[in-house]
C-alpha cells in the first residue's frame, strides 16, 4: 500500500468513527423515546455494511471498468429523479427520496457521483484525441455551418448533462445539491485547460440567473434574510443559525464532553444531519473541529497527488471530481454551520446522518481508492520492467557481468 492510499484510507475510516460517534451523541436522547436509544446508530452501522457491498465490489474490479457503465448509470440516475415527483416522498415540505420497503432512497445524492464519472468520461475521450476543451462551444464548425451555429454559444455537452440532472433536483427543490451537481463539472473543465477568462460575461448572466433563481422562491430569501441579519430575526427566520453559533461558540477548545452537548435537546434543528458539525464542535471542541478539519485537509491534498500521479485521462479526472467532491461539501456544510454561508441543505460526508449519503460516499472512497491502487500498481510494473533482475551484492553483480558468456573477446 503506497502513501497516498494509506493517508486516505486512514482520513476515511477515522471521519466514519467520528460521524458514526457523532450521530449517536446527537440521536440518542430522541431515540430514547421510543424505547432503544440505539436506533440512528443502528441504521447508520446497517447502511455502513449496505456502502461496502458495492464498494469492495468496485475495488477489486477497478476504476476502469466503470467507462462501460457510464452511460446506463447517468439514464438510471435520471429516471429515478424523474420519479421523485410522482413516487416520492416528502419530508419537511421537500420531496427528495424514493420508497422501498423500510429504506428510503435519495437519487440526487447519487447524482453527485453519476456526474463526476460521466464528466471524467467525456472529458477523457476529448483529451486523449488532443481536442480543446472549452466551457462554450459551437454546435457545428463545417462550412455549412450558420454563423450561430459557429458560435461559441452553447455550453460543453459535459456542463448540458450536468444541467439535465440538476434541472429535476431544482424542483424538489435542493438548491446546494444543484450547487453540487453545476460546481464539480466546471472545476473538471477548468483542470481540464477551460478557460475562465473566455466566458467572463457568460460568468455575468449566470450569475444573475442564479440571482432570478435564488428570489424565485419566498423560502430561499428567507434563508439569504436569516444569513445576513442572524441575531435580529434569532426566534424566527436566523433561529437555525444562531442556534448553530451557539453551539460551536460553546464547545470552547476542550468541548463539553461526548453527549453532554444541550444544543441537540429539542434546541438546534437538524442536529444530526446538516448541523451535525455544530454538535460535534460543542462536544469535541476546537481541538475536536481542527482534527476533522485537518482530516479534510489531508484528503483533499492526496486526493489531488494520487490524480496527479494517475497515467490515464479517465482516472486522473475522476480521482480530481472525487476530490472536489469532499472538499466542496466539507467546505459548503462549515461555511453555512458557522455562518459563513447561508443555510443549504449540504451533508458533511461521513458526519452527518443519512442513508443514502454515506452509501454513495463509501462506494466514491473505493472508486479512488482504486485509482491510488492501479498508480500503484503501474509503478511498481514499471520498476519490475527496469530493474528485472535485482542484484542482491557486489558479488553477483561481478558474476553477472563477468559470467563466461558475458565476455568479449
Amino acid at each position: 500500500m503506497n502513501r497516498p492510499m494509506f493517508a486516505l484510507l486512514t482520513a476515511f475510516v477515522l471521519l466514519w468513527v467520528i460521524g458514526t460517534v457523532n450521530v449517536f451523541s446527537a440521536t440518542f436522547a430522541e431515540d430514547m423515546s421510543s424505547g432503544s436509544a440505539y436506533g440512528h446508530l443502528v441504521r447508520q452501522l446497517v447502511f455502513s455494511a449496505l456502502g461496502l457491498v458495492p464498494a469492495i465490489y468496485i475495488f477489486k474490479r477497478g476504476y476502469i471498468h466503470l467507462r462501460k457503465y457510464v452511460k446506463t448509470l447517468y439514464i438510471l440516475n435520471l429516471v429515478l429523479l424523474l420519479l421523485v415527483p410522482l413516487a416520492g416522498i416528502t419530508v419537511n415540505g421537500a420531496r427528495r427520496w424514493i420508497g422501498f420497503g423500510g429504506f428510503t432512497f435519495q437519487p440526487s445524492e447519487l447524482a453527485k457521483l453519476t456526474i463526476i464519472l460521466c464528466a471524467a468520461h467525456i472529458l477523457a475521450l476529448l483529451l486523449e484525441k488532443h481536442k480543446p476543451v472549452e466551457f462554450l462551444m459551437p454546435l457545428r464548425t463545417d462550412s455549412k455551418a450558420s454563423v450561430w451555429q459557429r458560435a461559441n454559444l452553447y455550453p460543453h455537452p459535459v456542463l448540458a448533462l450536468a444541467l439535465v440532472l440538476a434541472v429535476p433536483v431544482m424542483r424538489q427543490p435542493d438548491a446546494g445539491t444543484v450547487i453540487i451537481i453545476l460546481l464539480i463539472p466546471v472545476l473538471m473543465l477548468w483542470i481540464s485547460g477551460a478557460r475562465i477568462k473566455h466566458v467572463k460575461y457568460q460568468i455575468l448572466v449566470a450569475l444573475v440567473a442564479a440571482g432570478i433563481y435564488l428570489g424565485s422562491a419566498p423560502y430561499r430569501v428567507d434563508r439569504i434574510i436569516a444569513w445576513w441579519y442572524p441575531w435580529e430575526y434569532e426566534k424566527t427566520l436566523g433561529y437555525q443559525t444562531v442556534q448553530g453559533l451557539i453551539a460551536i461558540g460553546s464547545g470552547g477548545i476542550m468541548g463539553q464532553g461526548l453527549g453532554e452537548g444541550i444544543s441537540k435537546f429539542s434546541y438546534l434543528p437538524e442536529a444530526h444531519t446538516d448541523f451535525a458539525f455544530a454538535v460535534l464542535a460543542q462536544e469535541w471542541g476546537l481541538r475536536g473541529s481542527f482534527i476533522m478539519l485537518i482530516l479534510f485537509s489531508i484528503i483533499i491534498y492526496y486526493g489531488c497527488i494520487c490524480a496527479g500521479h494517475c497515467k490515464d485521462r479517465f482516472g486522473m479526472l475522476t480521482a480530481f471530481g472525487i476530490t472536489m467532491y469532499f472538499g466542496v461539501q466539507g467546505f459548503i456544510n462549515i461555511g453555512m454551520v458557522s455562518g459563513a454561508l447561508p443555510v443549504v441543505g449540504v451533508p458533511l460526508p461521513f458526519i452527518s446522518y443519512g442513508g443514502t449519503s454515506l452509501i454513495v460516499n463509501i462506494v466514491t472512497v473505493a472508486v479512488l481508492l482504486t485509482i491510488c491502487k492501479a498508480n500503484y500498481d503501474e509503478a511498481r510494473r514499471r520498476a519490475a520492467v527496469l530493474y528485472e533482475r535485482p542484484v542482491t551484492s557486489m558479488r553477483d553483480e561481478t558474476r553477472s557481468v563477468f559470467r563466461p558468456g558475458n565476455v568479449k573477446k
